[in-house]
């Protein structure tokens, strides 16, 4: 495990969000701000306790605090004074990804005043990574798009010395029970009760695996992606990783997994 002590980010002047189409969600509500919790959750004035969906902070912990939270925390304070008025956007789906088990509104949030988008904010300025939920994964490709720019750029958690870097399958032993991003090519594909395992090395009981559960196989034919003809596809998958037969990634979602077409951006950390 990486000691946060160690790590040194790259964070640039704050670089502007970068224009939202809402179309895919709902304005469900607007108010105006009465306090800022952390660095993911605000309260509006009438008591709304609102979290912003879709993201992952790495070093985020609600009693710690951390380099890449306490520049979010910064950043979501000079936008949010007091009384600024804010409108939330939701997935269109009313009994599905609109409220979290703690009963907090999930919701992309916009600055009423310039009409700034706060997840394409964080992303631009490499304070968060996507994390979408299986309920809603509104916003995916305009988030990955601002994600894209921050890793290009080297920004916040995309920096030289970060270590919240994207990850090679031969790093993730030293990853295990972290949410994580990891690029690389499946040497080979594999079924077994109705699971697809995409293995990236000769061993599959040591070497890093990806599994695609069965009730993800339906919903990437939808989106007409065979997940067994992935092998020697160089591509990039995000979620936790336990220790099972080696470092697994059980994918929670098909949006988890993006399909490169050339390679990677940036060096991994091991380069």
């Amino acid at each position: 495990m990486y000691a946060q002590e160690d790590v040194t980010l790259d964070v640039p002047p704050v670089i502007e969000a970068p224009k939202a189409d809402l179309s895919e969600l709902k304005h469900t509500k607007s108010g105006k701000i009465d306090k800022i919790i952390d660095a993911l959750t605000i309260v509006l004035k009438d008591g709304t306790i609102v979290r912003l969906a879709s993201l992952d902070l790495p070093d985020f912990h609600i009693r710690d605090n951390a380099p890449l939270s306490d520049s979010a925390l910064t950043l979501l304070q000079e936008k949010l004074p007091e009384r600024a008025d804010v409108m939330l956007y939701q997935t269109r789906n009313p009994k599905k990804g609109r409220v979290n088990r703690m009963n907090h509104q999930l919701a992309h949030i916009v600055i009423k005043k310039d009409e700034s988008w706060l997840q394409g904010l964080y992303l631009a300025n490499g304070l968060a990574r996507v994390y979408t939920a299986p309920t809603d994964t509104s916003m995916l490709s305009q988030m990955y798009e601002a994600e894209k720019s921050a890793r290009k750029n080297k920004h916040g958690l995309w920096g030289k010395d970060s270590n919240h870097r994207i990850l090679s399958p031969k790093q993730t032993p030293d990853y295990i029970g972290d949410f994580v991003v990891i690029e690389g090519t499946p040497l080979n594909t594999a079924t077994v009760k109705n699971n697809i395992y995409l293995n990236f090395g000769k061993d599959w009981k040591t070497d890093f695996t990806v599994q695609i559960p069965s009730t993800l196989r339906k919903k990437f034919a939808k989106e007409n992606i065979n997940a067994l003809s992935l092998a020697q596809q160089p591509i990039r998958v995000r979620g936790y990783l336990r220790d099972y037969n080696g470092a697994l990634i059980e994918l929670e979602d098909t949006a988890h997994l993006e399909i490169l077409q050339k390679p990677t951006e940036q060096p991994s950390l091991a380069e």
